[in-house]
């Protein structure tokens, strides 16, 4: 089973005008991807976004998410993908989806969730806009269903003044 919402929250325009600045690679999952450009504290972010999500999880009764490296690849790649090839979609160019970039991670998970979103500056702004909207929210929130995560962030580049590109997912199993 696969979760995944088709109007992602926004900072500023859903569509990218144009190919988004490009940079260096920060880990080879993410050669398929093109050059992206990651923030140097992008590790730090997805650790305060991780532990913003387990606070509202906690807060609602679930229990924390766990780090998972497959999780974190497939996300940072997709967040990638998705700026250097400028688009925004749960749905890349070719056709994948969240489980399916899973698979290509060797992570062959039962149930998985997406949340993406673009044009927030830091992870207490993308999580408030997840909880804000009621699909993200339900996804961040999953009860039983899902133990892992992986938070992927590139930066939005010239599409946007400022702001990253946010990919979670989370899933059941690896």
């Amino acid at each position: 089973m696969e979760y995944f919402l088709k109007e992602p929250p926004v900072k500023s325009i859903v569509k990218f005008a144009a190919a988004l600045s490009l940079g260096m690679f920060m880990s080879p999952a993410l050669a398929l991807a093109g050059s992206c450009e990651v923030p140097a504290n992008a590790a730090q972010l997805a650790q305060e976004a991780a532990k913003a999500i387990n606070a509202q999880r906690a807060a609602h009764g679930r229990k924390p998410l766990q780090f998972e490296p497959r999780l974190q690849a497939s996300a940072l790649a997709h967040a990638c993908d998705m700026a250097v090839q400028g688009y925004f979609s749960h749905r890349a160019p070719n056709g994948s989806k969240a489980k399916s970039r899973l698979r290509r991670q060797g992570c062959r998970a039962g149930l998985v969730a997406e949340n993406i979103a673009a044009g927030q500056t830091n992870p207490q702004e993308v999580v408030v806009d997840w909880m804000n909207s009621p699909g993200h929210r339900k996804i961040i929130l999953l009860g039983r269903g899902t133990n892992h995560y992986g938070i992927g962030i590139a930066k939005a580049g010239n599409a946007y003044s400022h702001g990253y590109v946010w990919v979670f997912v989370e899933a059941r199993g690896c």
